[in-house]
């Protein structure tokens, strides 16, 4: 049997130069079957191409969301954290002010800046006056307590908030002479103590102050009695350091 051919002229607009274009039907069929096929081919990868992309889109999302996540979480243990820091400081001030408890759920825990030997609230620090140097060094009270508030330095708390029971004792960490002493409507009865290098201490929040101004303390004399003045929500001892008039971390300074 003789094989078909499909015959197509070509026949530009002059009608000169008639092309003419043969084809047998056999290769038609091929190029017809090769069409489909890279017709379909074409059409899977489009579409293994959108679900791969509406895949990593999701994934995308889904990574956002941890990460939302992980942050919230984070923030969640940050005030948890808190809280149940507050609620140690408000068990230990019941404590120390003789009220009753009021149940298991807050655990007493030490003050985060802590004497050598892991003294109580109530005991005595080491006495100050044997420490050698001419820089504040040791507790600045005659007992314990417990740190309230840390330093955290910029525009943060410039000190230590030790909290303790009213006209506790406070002492002079470091040999030196009164630069100042006032009432502030923030720090309350204050003073202020210059020692050798540039170096000031701060204690605010008092109650009766027991020096003035021009004269010379030495390290262990009691300066103060420990109150509840200025902005205050409890009896406590606001402690700073300074150097050229600037705060510095003072926990290095309490051992």
């Amino acid at each position: 049997m003789s094989e078909k051919f499909l015959t197509v002229l070509v026949v530009p607009h002059d009608e000169r130069n008639v092309r003419r274009l043969r084809l047998s039907y056999r290769r038609l069929r091929i190029l017809a079957v090769v069409g489909v096929v890279v017709v379909l081919a074409a059409l899977a990868s489009v579409l293994t191409w959108g679900r791969m992309a509406g895949r990593a889109a999701r994934v995308e999302v889904l990574e956002r969301e941890n990460r939302r996540l992980a942050a919230e979480n984070a923030q969640v243990e940050a005030i948890a954290s808190n809280l149940e820091r507050s609620e140690q400081a408000y068990r230990q001030i019941r404590e120390m002010a003789g009220l009753p408890d009021e149940g298991p759920g807050v655990a007493l825990e030490q003050a985060s800046i802590d004497l050598p030997g892991g003294a109580a609230p109530t005991e005595r620090p080491p006495d100050l006056r044997g420490r050698p140097g001419p820089q504040p060094s040791g507790w600045p009270l005659t007992i314990k307590g417990f740190v309230t508030a840390a330093f955290t330095g910029g525009q943060g708390h410039t000190g230590v908030d030790i909290a303790v029971p009213p006209n506790t004792p406070v002492v002079a960490t470091a040999s030196g002479s009164v630069k100042q002493t006032g009432s502030d409507p923030v720090y309350g009865a204050f003073i202020i103590l210059a020692h050798a290098g540039g170096l000031e201490t701060m204690y605010a929040h008092n109650g009766p102050l027991l020096v003035e101004r021009g004269d010379e303390v030495t390290r262990g004399d009691v300066i103060a009695y420990s109150g509840n003045s200025g902005e205050s929500t409890a009896p406590h001892l606001h402690y700073e350091v300074r150097r050229g008039g600037t705060p510095i971390d003072p926990t290095s300074y309490l051992r």
